[in-house]
């Protein structure tokens, strides 16, 4: 070898053997770029990494550590999964796109993350040819009959997450919205409140207003039959946060805030929420209660903390994983969906019902 090549094999060396087994290393253009040398050069040291075993190369998905394991069990090329999640600033989507990333790593799976714009088709970004499984957030529900029409031409197993797909014939996850309200409502008022408001952030789809009927029908068990409905008309591509705070600035100003308990039916818009309130002197819960739904991270490191409804969007992604599983192991079972159960994360901005001297003060001015 050549100092240049000797220089490159030994800085190559180090790395891979250094990491576990089945890592992607860099291209041959990165190596070369990162190095300054030829590919000449370059493709003799990989040849050389190659004869010793210490890398194995799957063509068209790049090359891999070996990790000491015997080259021909690497040389089964892995499933590629096209995880598909809305191009939107949400942080559930975030949440949810890291879990099934996690989970497609944990099981085997190499996967490309394709986040899809609104005003896109799925054919667009789902190339059959790259692909030997798909897990599908929609961007918007309903789902569009376009994509559902694309999505049962493929040949590959699909698993789409909150919509209920199975009457089409689509394996599916999600989460019991109805009950997520039931949840939110019967904790406002066991601890007390009678007088109890929803506001609504996000866009009008189906899970929402499960939601929002949940909440309704726990209240009406209850006995109270006026629960108040706020909405924000969000439209999709828009902010539910800024939503949400204009919402709440809007009835703070019109001295209409006479309810003890809100559930925000998504996380992000309820910290925008408290943060209002608390601009405007309202105790987060002394005055007002408040609940969210996904419990995404930052609702535990909020001050007040958030209580919420976990929708348990961890069991979505393991249980996409399963699906996609046993449909490429041959499992031709009847098509289904599985509902996750959510459960209640009680933290600081809850609390019993309580008599505010400040509050009514406030009311009145």
């Amino acid at each position: 070898m050549t100092k240049k090549e000797e220089y490159l094999y030994k800085a190559l060396k180090d790395s891979i053997v250094s990491l576990p087994s089945r890592t992607r290393i860099l291209t041959v253009r990165e190596i070369m770029r990162k190095y300054s040398l030829s590919q000449g050069i370059v493709d003799k040291v990989l040849r050389a990494l190659k004869d010793e075993k210490l890398i194995v190369c799957f063509v068209g998905d790049g090359m891999y550590t070996t990790g000491g394991e015997d080259a021909s069990a690497l040389l089964v090329k892995k499933k590629n999964v096209a995880i598909i999640v809305p191009d939107y600033p949400s942080s559930q989507f975030h949440m949810l796109a890291n879990n099934l990333q996690n989970i497609a790593e944990n099981d085997g799976f190499s996967y490309r993350t394709i986040y899809v714009h609104q005003e896109t088709n799925l054919k667009e970004y789902l190339r059959p040819s790259e692909f030997d499984a798909a897990v599908i957030l929609p961007k918007k529900m309903p789902v569009d009959k376009e994509d559902i029409m694309f999505v049962k031409t493929l040949s590959f197993p699909v698993v789409f997450l909150e919509a209920n797909t199975e009457i089409i014939n689509i394996d599916s996850v999600g989460t019991d919205d109805e009950y997520c309200g039931a949840l939110a409502a019967n904790h406002l008022i066991s601890s007390g409140h009678r007088k109890i408001a929803v506001l609504n952030p996000e866009p009008a789809i189906p899970v929402v207003q499960n939601r929002i009927s949940g909440f309704i029908k726990q209240a009406k068990l209850s006995g109270i039959e006026d629960t108040v409905i706020y909405d924000c008309n969000t439209q999709f591509g828009e902010s539910a946060s800024a939503k949400a705070y204009n919402k709440i600035e809007e009835v703070i100003k019109g001295g209409k805030l006479d309810f003890t308990g809100l559930f925000v039916l998504s996380d992000s818009p309820a910290l925008g929420v408290i943060r209002i309130l608390l601009d405007h002197k309202i105790g987060i819960p002394s005055d007002l209660s408040i609940i969210g739904c996904d419990n995404i991270p930052e609702s535990a490191f909020f001050s007040p903390a958030l209580t919420t409804v976990d929708r348990r969007l961890d069991k979505w992604a393991e249980i996409a994983f399963q699906t996609v599983k046993k449909r490429l192991a041959g499992d031709t079972s009847p098509v289904k969906h599985i509902s996750t159960v959510p459960d209640l994360i009680i933290r600081e901005s809850t609390g019993a019902a309580g008599h505010s001297r400040k509050k009514e003060s406030r009311m009145a001015s």
